[in-house]
């Protein structure tokens, strides 16, 4: 199998043990937090802010030793993650404007309406970790920020 299949066989796999991951600690946390807010609002993006969270440092742990196999370490570590966290905010944003509109004039179940985002999350996170995240492009970047053409071939 080649590598550009392999990669993407494997960042499924590794996405859906991370949705799995982050929509468990969702579910779990707006049931435990729901009886806590008057506003259901409040609840579910709580919620939905914590599984994030929790589920980005999962993300980025998975796909940078499995599927990626990125073998970046020290400072350039940062950036990686730094990447890898620009990435996800515009799957992020997306997210928190589709979750209210889904729930409040959707009337959508708050864990139905997440399992409708995640595949439009899917798509582009796949796209922005592939070609920005952990694209050797990017893994000689210099001390600049600047990618350094000479080293990247």
């Amino acid at each position: 199998m080649k590598d550009k299949h392999r990669r993407k066989i494997v960042f499924l796999g590794v996405g859906i043990w991370n949705t799995l991951f982050g929509y468990g600690i969702f579910c779990v946390l707006y049931l435990v937090l729901q009886p806590f807010f008057a506003v259901r609002y409040f609840a579910y993006t709580f919620a939905q802010v914590a599984a994030i969270i929790l589920a980005q440092i999962n993300a980025f742990v998975c796909h940078k030793f499995i599927t990626f196999k990125s073998p970046l370490g020290g400072h350039r570590l940062f950036g990686e993650f730094i990447r890898f966290c620009m990435t996800y905010a515009v799957t992020y944003i997306f997210g928190f404007i589709a979750m209210p509109l889904l729930i409040e004039w959707g009337r959508l179940n708050p864990t139905l309406a997440a399992a409708f985002i995640i595949p439009a999350q899917a798509v582009v996170s796949y796209l922005g970790h592939s070609r920005f995240s952990f694209s050797p492009r990017w893994q000689s970047v210099n001390d600049t920020g600047i990618p350094d053409e000479e080293q990247v071939e």
